[in-house]
């Protein structure tokens, strides 16, 4: 059991014991006694370095430490959780994405799509040689006279 005595100090007592403990010669008591009496509030001006030396000038509050890394942990897994549902979305869903609209029906069915293709390079290349025959005209001296004349004509 501890019992505390109060004991007030006044100004020329605190003048000595400021005198000693700036000398280094002060025991716990006395620190105590010299730090009760520098945190009144009554204090005249000519005490305010010592309250400032020993720290008892008003005190403020602590700031708060607010740290950002529970904040970045709880970001981290979120984002991994949207990636993965991402994912696993992404793969799972149907494929769908080859199509081709054949005679203005939308089909997926690539066994279809590949036989209507077939089908109609079939068809192409049975049809007359509409290609040959414009190569052989392109290569009749008569056109591509005509040609250069309409380039010769838009320059000038």
């Amino acid at each position: 059991m501890r019992i505390k005595i109060n004991i007030k100090i006044n100004n020329r007592e605190a003048d000595k014991l400021i005198e000693k403990y700036y000398e280094g010669l002060t025991t716990g008591d006395e620190e105590r006694q010299l730090k009760a009496f520098l945190s009144r509030r009554d204090l005249p001006d000519k005490y305010k370095p010592e309250q400032v030396i020993l720290g008892h000038f008003d005190r403020k509050a602590p700031k708060k430490h607010v740290s950002l890394l529970p904040y970045i942990r709880w970001a981290s897994v979120a984002a991994v959780v949207v990636l993965g549902l991402f994912s696993i979305q992404r793969f799972t869903a149907d494929n769908k994405a080859n199509y081709a609209f054949i005679d203005g029906h939308k089909v997926s069915n690539m066994h279809t799509i590949k036989s209507q293709a077939l089908a109609s390079l079939v068809d192409v290349s049975s049809s007359t040689n509409e290609v040959e025959e414009g190569f052989k005209s392109l290569n009749e001296n008569e056109s591509i006279e005509q040609q250069l004349d309409v380039f010769s004509s838009t320059e000038k």
